[in-house]
C-alpha cells in the first residue's frame, strides 16, 4: 500500500526520541557526604542543576506536551514532503485520557485518615481544611502519573500556620545519600527568571537543606555558577521540608511507554486525513489527442463539474474518416481501507491494554455489569494501583512526620501524641451499585459489628458518627413513645373518676 507522507520512516522523529529517552533521563541524584557538606559545594550544586537542566528536563517537558495534546507531530514546524501535497497535523489526546482515568480512579474519592485520638484527630481536620489537602493530595497524582514523580513542599508562614504545597516537577528534584535508607540531603527548586538581550538564561535557585532555606541566582554564562541573592532562612522541621512521591520504583509516567503508540496512531490517522485531502485535488489524466488550446473554454468546463472531449478525426488514404480514442480519469494513490482500519485498531487496543485502561468505546466494556465484573475487567489497573497507594503512603507518612514535629515544636501537639501511627484508607472512584451494596453488608449482620457494616456502605463516610445519629434517633424515638404511654395513662385515669 502506498503512503502519503512516510510517517514512519521520519529521521526526524527517531532523533528527537533519542535525544529526550536518554539513559540518565530518569536518575536519582546522590551524594556521598552530609547535608551541610553538599550545601557548600555550591559547584557540585550547579552540576546537579545543569544536568537536569539538560538531560532531564528535557523529557519532563515532552511529557507534560504529551498531557497538553502537544504531541511531537503537531508542535514541530518543519513541513513534511512536497509542498503541493496536504499536511495535516493531528492530535490524539490519549496520554490525558490515561493520567486522568487513573488519577480519578485512584483519588477521586478523598483518602481517609483514621485516628483513635481525637486531640489528633481534630489538628488534622485543621489541617485540611486549611490546606484543601483533598484537591493537593489529587493534584500530586496528577504530577506522579504525568511525570512519574511529585513534589510537596511544606512551609510555616508569617501566620504560624502549616501550609503544604506542590512544587512544579520540572524544577524541582531531591539529592539523597547514598545509604540504604536513601536519606534527604538537599532539595532544590530552580525557575527562569529572563533572558536578557545577550540570550542568557538567569535563574533563581533555592536550595533547601536540614535546617534551612539558601537563595540563589545562576547563569548560563557563568555555567549556573551560584550567587547568593537574599540571606539565608532558617527552619525548625529538622529536615529537608521537600518530599519526593514516586509513581512506581522506576518514577515512570503512566503513558510513558506508550508514547511510541500515541505517535504511530496520530501517523496513521494524519496519513488518513492528508489522503482524503490530496484525493480532492487529485490529478486529471486525458489519454487522446484532444485541443486544449481554448483555456477559457477548459476553465468553463471545470466550473461546471464536467469535461466534454472531442476526440479527434483520422482520414486514411481512401478518404474514410475515424474518430481517435479519448477517456479521462483521476490519478490517486490506492487505499487499503480494511488494512489501513485494522492497523489504527490494533494500535488503539494495544495502548489500552499496556497502560491497563478501559476503552470506554468497546461495546464490551460498556453496559449493565456487576460490580464484580467490572472489578475483573480492572484487574490490571489495580494492580498498577495497589503500588501506586504503597508508594503514596510513603509519601504521606514523611508529610506528617514533618508535620509532627513542627506542631511539638510550637507546643500545639502534646509531647505524647504522634502522628506515626496514623492509617490512611484509599478507595477507588469507581460507579457501584447502591442495591448491590446494601445486599451484601445485610448478608453480615450477625458476624460483624454495625460499625464495621457501615463502613462497607459507600455512601456513609463516616461510620462512627452515623452511629451515633442512629442512637439520638433511637433515644427521641424511645421518648415519644414514653410520652405517648403517659399521655394514655392520664386519659385513663380522668375516666375512671
Amino acid at each position: 500500500m502506498a503512503t502519503v507522507n512516510n510517517y514512519e520512516r521520519d529521521t526526524e522523529y527517531k532523533e528527537h526520541r533519542n535525544k529526550v529517552f536518554k539513559r540518565d533521563a530518569n536518575e536519582v541524584y546522590t551524594y556521598d557526604g552530609t547535608s551541610a557538606e553538599l550545601q557548600k559545594d555550591t559547584d557540585r550544586l550547579s552540576e546537579f542543576i545543569k544536568h537536569h537542566l539538560s538531560v532531564q528536563r528535557p523529557r519532563l517537558d515532552m511529557l507534560n506536551d504529551y498531557y497538553e495534546g502537544l504531541n511531537f507531530n503537531l508542535t514541530r514546524s518543519k513541513r513534511r514532503r512536497e509542498n503541493h501535497m496536504a499536511d495535516n497535523r493531528v492530535s490524539h489526546d490519549y496520554a490525558a485520557y490515561i493520567t486522568d482515568f487513573i488519577n480519578g480512579y485512584f483519588l477521586g474519592n478523598p483518602i481517609q485518615i483514621e485516628t483513635q485520638d481525637e486531640k489528633v484527630a481534630e489538628e488534622l481536620n485543621s489541617l485540611t481544611r486549611i490546606n484543601d489537602l483533598d484537591s493537593h493530595n489529587r493534584s500530586i497524582g496528577l504530577d506522579l502519573s504525568i511525570f512519574g514523580r511529585a513534589y510537596e513542599y511544606i512551609i510555616r508562614n508569617q501566620d504560624d500556620e502549616i501550609r503544604v504545597y506542590k512544587s512544579d516537577a520540572r524544577n524541582t528534584f531531591v539529592i539523597y545519600d547514598t545509604s540504604i535508607e536513601e536519606n534527604s540531603l538537599v532539595a532544590i527548586r530552580y525557575w527562569l527568571v529572563e533572558t536578557n538581550e545577550q540570550q542568557e538564561d538567569i535563574y533563581n535557585v533555592d536550595v533547601i537543606t536540614t535546617d534551612a532555606t539558601y537563595f540563589y541566582r545562576a547563569n548560563t554564562t557563568t555555567n549556573l555558577k551560584l550567587i547568593e541573592r537574599k540571606p539565608t532562612e532558617r527552619h525548625l522541621f529538622g529536615r529537608v521540608t521537600i518530599t519526593e512521591f514516586r509513581n512506581n520504583e522506576k518514577r515512570r509516567g503512566d503513558f510513558e511507554r506508550v508514547v511510541p503508540l500515541i505517535d504511530l496512531y496520530d501517523n496513521a490517522q494524519v496519513d488518513t486525513a492528508n489522503y482524503m485531502s490530496d484525493l480532492n485535488d487529485a490529478m486529471l489524466l486525458v489519454k487522446g489527442n484532444v485541443d486544449l488550446s481554448d483555456t477559457n473554454v477548459v476553465k468553463l468546463q471545470k466550473e461546471a463539474n464536467m469535461l466534454h472531449l472531442e476526440p479527434p478525426e483520422y482520414e486514411s488514404d481512401d478518404g474514410k474518416v475515424t474518430e481517435g480514442d479519448v477517456d479521462a480519469e483521476y490519478i490517486y494513490k490506492e487505499y487499503d481501507v480494511n488494512g489501513s482500519e485494522a492497523y489504527k485498531d490494533r494500535i488503539n487496543s494495544n495502548i489500552h491494554l499496556f497502560t491497563n485502561t478501559p476503552d470506554m468505546s468497546d461495546e464490551k466494556f460498556s453496559g449493565q455489569q456487576s460490580g464484580e465484573a467490572m472489578k475483573y475487567k480492572l484487574f490490571g489497573l489495580e494492580q498498577r494501583t495497589a503500588i501506586k497507594e504503597g508508594l503514596f503512603k510513603k509519601g504521606l507518612r514523611r508529610r506528617y512526620k514533618l508535620i509532627e514535629d513542627m506542631l511539638k515544636i510550637n507546643s500545639e501537639l502534646e509531647r505524647s501524641k504522634t502522628l506515626r501511627d496514623l492509617t490512611f484508607k484509599f478507595s477507588r472512584n469507581l460507579p457501584k451499585s447502591l442495591s448491590e451494596n446494601i445486599q451484601a453488608v445485610s448478608q453480615l449482620s450477625g458476624i460483624v459489628s454495625d460499625e464495621t457494616k457501615l463502613s462497607l456502605l459507600t455512601f456513609i463516610d463516616d461510620p462512627k458518627a452515623e452511629l451515633e445519629r442512629m442512637k439520638k434517633e433511637e433515644d427521641e424515638e424511645l421518648e415519644r413513645s414514653d410520652n405517648r404511654e403517659y399521655s394514655f395513662d392520664q386519659q385513663d385515669e380522668t375516666t375512671e373518676e
